[in-house]
């Protein structure tokens, strides 16, 4: 019997492959696709990988009107560009197929995971997805591995399969749909074609933000006045406020102040008291977000993809999961016992082991995917990671540490000051024990404030009674981390998609800053544009209620077809008022559209003159000149690993010399260095040893050779001598 595992990437398929391995497996490749052979309880089994999603959805027939219901599943490359790498994929699963008896799932437990097996299943490997088995693992350690392999579910997870592509369906019927319609609506107006997008999640999400803006805009300052006692103690001075914190009319602040200047003033009374502050709660994505933007600026979308590459790696468990609880059976004792042996956190982990029971504190929110996001105990090697994994692995270590440690101790001190009648409140606080702040201080702060000791009925030395003019201010503009959590609130999107929708903002030109978030103009026209003549298109509501029939759907209790087919008249509803109003959409939009492409272009065309010498600019004309000659078009030499887009060879500004960068840019950072001689020909595959960079194909006059752009892949690395890069 040959038993065909199917996991989700390579680099997955590699540590399956030997976790369950009782021997070292065996590497070998098909069209290009690593696999594994091995052994296991006398089963020989095949490890093979998927690349993510090996299919999507696409329209039947070729049309560009709206609407657009006929659609079918069709292997990705077909559908997108620069995706051909996963043609070897398929056609290595389909052959894998033919030698194999049984089928296991290994892909990530979640929805989109299940699609990924499913659609390989059915698709690629010609299977009967009922008939697959499915392994459930939560990190990707030895002990998880067998334990899966052991515990082997019967079935695939078909609530999570269908969940997962009543999502696909209904976000591709939504976001085609009406992104068809708005560009429509544009050409109507201009006779131009132009592209405008909106979306089942994206457009509500937009809807929200600009609501605050118009908040902030039509936010009217109201002035207040606060009242201050500055007083002399033991030779230091401090500030006490009035009892009432604001206090609107002037001439009432002037009153108080002359009123309590006339004294004596006297502590009236002291209170005392000391406050238990639990640890926090172990990490679901949401809060692992905020708190790594909080940290370290990182956006949503960073952190997640940070998360993830420590998870395929077995130091973090799975990130996508919205639990904040711990597994009663995981064993806590030995992930401590293996942090242990890093220094940094030494000290916090003996403590943690000499008490008499290890408890975790928990978080209300479950996930019956998945537990909160933990250390595995699986340690990095010294310069393993980058520094932003080490920062985020930073971060989750000392989460889950803190969740066992005691809770921190603070005493809060409030003395009262009566002058003639008037209060004032004098505060302080200081940590009479730090618990759990000892291990995960460095990422929360807590005022020390600590005063004198004071007597009630003692005489108090006043230097000053002063008020103060001051105004309300507007709503705070929303930040990346504060995006998640109000998308959370408001229970549109899932932990997987949200991030992604943000991106998805910016990449538009809807909304700028990377801080506090701005929506644009083309972004508020397109939400009044929407609101004002088809409001169901920005629902919330609407969007809420598909979640929860999504995760009905999940639950069994609800048929995939029944909600598709329920969405489907509400769209051919929505549309059908659209298609009445599109000339007056197309007029509302156009000129913002044509404002924001020429504020591109101009933006575009300042960055590229900027500080330019003659040189400079001779060395970017070559470059330019000498690509175009080549290929008419950008070089698009495989997909971007973090988001998804293209991969394309891009020139230095300055330098003039040729790098692969992601088409994304800025909003995706990622970039390969390239030899400066010979020509690039894309393969349209992807390295099988680090299992994400493409590999490239160098031409040198008749001499040819391929090159894995990942400069720190273990495979392909640089000649010292010949200074280029070599298998």
């Amino acid at each position: 019997m040959v038993i065909l595992i199917i996991a989700e990437k390579p680099n997955v398929a590699k540590k399956i492959a030997y976790a369950l391995a009782e021997r070292k497996p065996i590497r070998k490749t098909l069209y290009g696709v690593p696999y594994y052979e091995l052994i296991r309880d006398g089963k020989k089994i095949i490890v093979a990988p998927a690349v993510g999603h090996l299919y999507t959805l696409a329209p039947k027939t070729k049309t560009y009107g709206y609407p657009i219901f006929d659609i079918e599943w069709v292997p990705v490359y077909v559908a997108e560009k620069g995706k051909s790498y996963a043609k070897d994929y398929i056609k290595a699963l389909r052959e894998l197929a033919k030698r194999a008896d049984e089928f296991i799932i290994a892909c990530d437990y979640d929805t989109e995971g299940e699609v990924i097996g499913y659609t390989a299943l059915k698709y690629a490997c010609g299977i009967d997805p009922k008939k697959a088995k499915r392994m459930k693992f939560s990190a990707l350690t030895k002990r998880d591995i067998l334990k899966a392999w052991y515990n082997l579910e019967p079935t695939i997870n078909f609530g999570m399969a269908d969940a997962g592509i009543a999502r696909h369906i209904l976000d591709w019927y939504w976001g085609v749909n009406l992104s068809r319609a708005l560009t429509h609506a544009i050409k109507r107006a201009s006779g131009k074609w132009m592209i405008l997008s909106t979306g089942r999640v994206q457009g509500p999400t937009l809807k929200f933000l600009v609501e605050r803006e118009k908040e902030i805009a039509n936010f009217k300052p109201t002035p207040y006045w606060v009242i201050k006692m500055i007083l002399e103690k033991n030779g230091k001075q401090y500030t006490a406020t009035y009892e009432k914190e604001r206090i609107l009319d002037e001439e009432e602040a002037k009153r108080i102040v002359q009123e309590a200047k006339k004294g004596p003033a006297f502590v009236e009374k002291v209170e005392v008291k000391q406050q238990k502050r639990n640890p926090p709660h172990p990490f679901d994505l949401g809060t692992l977000q905020r708190e790594a933007y909080s940290a370290f600026g990182y956006s949503p979308k960073k952190t997640l993809d940070i998360a993830q590459r420590l998870y395929e790696r077995g130091f973090t468990s799975y990130p996508r999961t919205s639990s904040q609880k711990l597994p009663k059976n995981l064993n806590y004792k030995y992930i401590i016992q293996s942090l242990a042996k890093i220094p940094e956190y030494k000290p916090f982990t003996h403590e943690l082991l000499g008490k008499p029971q290890l408890k975790p504190v928990e978080g209300p929110k479950d996930d019956p995917a998945h537990p909160a996001i933990y250390p595995t105990g699986e340690l990095p090697k010294p310069g393993e990671l980058t520094q932003e994994e080490k920062n985020i692995y930073d971060l989750i270590v000392r989460r889950f540490l803190a969740a066992f440690a005691d809770p921190a101790v603070r005493e809060i001190m409030k003395v009262i000051i009566n002058s003639n009648n008037h209060r004032f409140i004098l505060s302080g606080a200081r940590t009479v024990k730090e618990g759990w702040l000892k291990i995960y201080g460095k990422y929360v702060s807590f005022d020390e404030v600590i005063l004198p000791k004071f007597r009630e009925g003692e005489p108090v030395k006043v230097i000053q009674i002063k008020r103060e003019k001051k105004k309300t201010k507007p709503p705070a503009r929303y930040s990346p981390a504060s995006v998640i959590k109000k998308m959370e609130d408001l229970g549109i999107g899932t932990k997987a998609t949200r991030a992604q929708i943000l991106e998805t903002l910016y990449q538009r030109g809807y909304i700028e800053g990377k801080k506090k978030i701005k929506v644009t103009p083309l972004g508020m026209k397109v939400i009044e544009a929407l609101e004002k003549n088809v409001p169901e298109i920005v629902s919330v509501e609407l969007t809420r209620e598909f979640e929860e029939k999504m995760d009905e759907i999940m639950k069994r209790k609800l048929s995939k077809d029944k909600v598709i087919e329920k969405a489907k008249e509400q769209l051919i509803k929505i549309l059908r008022e659209f298609k009445a109003k599109e000339l007056d959409i197309g007029r509302e939009l156009v000129e913002k559209l044509i404002e924001s492409e020429e504020k591109k272009t101009k933006k575009s065309k300042k960055k590229a003159a900027k500080e330019l010498t003659a040189e400079e600019e001779e060395a970017i004309k070559k470059a330019v000149e000498d690509n175009e000659k080549k290929n008419n078009n950008p070089i698009i030499v495989g997909k971007c690993p973090k988001c998804g887009g293209d991969l394309v060879v891009r020139y230095n500004r300055k330098t003039g010399k040729r790098f692969v960068g992601c088409s994304n840019w800025p909003s995706c950072d990622v970039t390969y260095p390239l030899l400066q001689r010979g020509k690039i020909i894309p393969t349209g595959r992807v390295c099988p040893e680090c299992g994400n960079a493409p590999i490239v194909k160098i031409r040198e006059g008749n001499r040819e050779y391929e090159v894995c752009l990942n400069m720190n892949c273990k495979k392909w690395k640089y000649n010292n001598k010949t200074n280029k890069r070599r298998p």
